[in-house]
């Protein structure tokens, strides 16, 4: 294990598809903040009361980045060594096959989670001098961050597992990809119909010159019963999560969602070893 992390270490010093992601999420994490100083003196400038932009909502961005970026990186790094044959060759020296799953695994995270600070290292670094430090109190930012790193370390479970199944490289990164995007809209929907009120509140409109009053009813799409918990169930998977941290990030998001990362990255990965083993690479 230990040779193979130190060759593939050194394979990720060396890969080009590493710096451009990490470069991508760093120019994001800086051209935010430039953004959001922009709109603030374009607003000052039209006489608004009150044009202060925070760099709070800058800073909670890097999770809808980082699992689609990590999502092309993983099929990328993984995918080349197939198609380079440098698996084969790993497995033709002797190593055995969960342990050549595992380094790769562990080097996919261990991207994902540089990937993650290089967006806030940039974020920090630029958006504080221009918009000002962060307003949310820091146990609920250090709070958030780990739950975000956290469930980007378990996408990079799942998109290994993608990778070490699928020896085509291009094949391999559609279905990567697709499946970061299908998690972060999934999550977006799901936001969409659990927060729906139970009960519509009563309202009022003007009809003919008379105040026409509805009384309160139930709201028909209110999510119940067996249907909502499965939402529920859906929406603390990682990738979907990304829209509840952001919800839930000034009162903290709760335990279950890193606690539910880690059981998605424990159980494909466990997955992932038992059929890689089975796998018949060609």
């Amino acid at each position: 294990m230990r040779n193979l992390l130190a060759a593939g270490l050194f394979r990720l010093w060396r890969s080009k598809s590493f710096y451009a992601t990490l470069a991508v999420m760093a120019a994001v994490g800086a051209i935010e903040p430039i953004l959001g100083y922009t709109a603030m003196l374009d607003l000052a400038a039209g006489g608004a009361a009150d044009a202060f932009i925070s760099l709070d909502s800058r800073y909670l961005l890097f999770p809808f980045l980082s699992g689609i970026l990590l999502s092309i990186f993983c099929a990328l790094f993984v995918g080349a060594e197939h198609s380079d044959g440098a698996m084969r060759n790993k497995l033709a020296a002797g190593h055995r096959r969960g342990t050549v799953y595992l380094s790769n695994l562990i080097l996919c995270v261990t991207a994902g989670i540089l990937l993650c600070l290089g967006y806030i290292a940039a974020v920090l670094a630029v958006g504080i001098p221009l918009l000002g430090p962060l307003r949310i109190p820091l146990p609920l930012i250090l709070w958030y961050t780990f739950c975000s790193v956290v469930m980007t370390c378990a996408l990079a479970a799942v998109f290994t597992l993608a990778a070490m199944l699928c020896q085509n490289k291009a094949v391999t990164a559609v279905t990567c990809i697709s499946l970061a995007y299908f998690l972060l809209f999934l999550g977006i929907f799901l936001n969409s119909r659990l927060v729906e009120p139970e009960i519509q509140p009563e309202r009022q409109y003007v009809e003919d010159g008379q105040i026409v009053t509805l009384p309160a009813k139930p709201n028909p799409s209110y999510v119940r019963g067996m249907k909502r918990a499965v939402y529920q169930l859906l929406y603390d998977l990682p990738g979907c999560q990304t829209v509840q941290l952001a919800s839930t990030v000034d009162t903290g998001a709760p335990l279950r969602l890193p606690l539910w990362s880690l059981a998605a990255a424990a159980l494909s990965t466990g997955a992932g070893i038992l059929l890689f083993r089975r796998k018949d690479l060609k």
